[in-house]
């Protein structure tokens, strides 16, 4: 009976294994951004210390267009055999809240990784006399309409961040739609606007630079690049926000080819290179893989879908 129990249990051992090992020897990411952006670069360099490391072949796709339809809808419509994956963001989730799709995010998809988060922080122009956000929400309480926030949008995760601010903060602040992440910090930096809600990475060389005043961050903690500066929880908003960054499968891709493809994909992700590069990108990792992502995939949508539908958020 002893030596059953032994060979059972080598048996399931040698499944799990196999199980674990089933990723295609050659794997597309398509990513639904333009080349060059850092959704491309992070898919890029996760790929490279994947077949460095003896995994499969990657080859990165860029297939912009439609606020990231298009390129997701490529990857729902791809065989489910894990050769064809996709990176998303939280345009996944606000497109489906805004618009009839060809897809459904939380069932017609099997989630792989969520990779890392892009922390989202309000920043005032350095000249202007907001020194704390409690500043910005009193001058904005004063003046309803009167204030302006900048962001990359409509219907962006900066676009959602700001609504939800002025809905968690009761102020009603003016949101002004800039084509590109780019465009929304020169507005600020040439004090166009009165605020901005933007990614950090774009945010840093300003505020290094001393033009720009960074009032709180977005993010659940406080992020280490700006250890004094408060997350708006902490300011008495209960919100919180990021930009994420994640890779899916085509519904119905096998288990065993989904935990392989997470298993080379977390490894990349704690890899000390990599770790390097996403510091240098203002990228924080994450890693919450399989069902760990699928739920925080359904807390999102249950968060952001109401905000978008308060809001009235389109696409345009």
């Amino acid at each position: 009976m002893i030596g059953r129990g032994i060979a059972v249990a080598l048996a399931i051992l040698g499944a799990t294994s196999t199980a674990v090992a089933q990723a295609p020897q050659n794997v597309r990411i398509i990513v639904p951004y333009a080349p060059g952006g850092s959704v491309d670069l992070l898919a890029r360099l996760l790929g490279d210390d994947i077949g460095k490391s003896g995994g499969p072949a990657i080859m990165v796709e860029d297939k912009p267009g439609a606020s990231t339809i298009i390129g997701t809808e490529t990857v729902a419509r791809a065989p489910a055999d894990g050769t064809t994956i996709g990176m998303v963001a939280n345009s996944f989730l606000i497109n489906a809240a805004i618009r009839k799709l060809s897809y459904e995010p939380l069932t017609g998809f099997e989630p792989i990784c969520h990779l890392v988060d892009s922390p989202q922080v309000i920043a005032v122009n350095a000249n202007a006399p907001y020194k704390t956000l409690e500043d910005l929400l009193a001058d904005a309480l004063k003046r309803p309409g009167v204030l302006t926030m900048g962001a990359l949008g409509p219907a962006t995760t900066q676009h959602v961040a700001v609504e939800m601010f002025k809905k968690f903060a009761k102020v009603d602040l003016t949101f002004v739609p800039y084509p590109g992440g780019a465009p929304a910090v020169n507005a600020i930096v040439g004090e166009q606007v009165a605020s901005t809600v933007a990614n950090y990475s774009e945010l840093q060389p300003f505020i290094t630079a001393g033009k720009l005043r960074p009032l709180a961050v977005m993010s659940p903690r406080r992020i280490a690049a700006l250890p004094d500066i408060p997350t708006v929880r902490e300011k008495g908003l209960d919100f919180d926000i990021t930009a994420w960054f994640a890779l899916v499968a085509p519904g119905k891709t096998p288990k065993p080819v989904v935990a392989g493809l997470i298993d080379h994909f977390s490894k990349a992700l704690k890899a000390p290179a990599t770790l390097e590069k996403l510091a240098q990108l203002q990228l924080t990792p994450v890693g919450l893989c399989g069902d760990g992502f699928a739920a925080f995939l359904r807390q999102q949508n249950d968060v952001i879908g109401p905000i978008v539908h308060e809001a009235g958020i389109k696409l345009e």
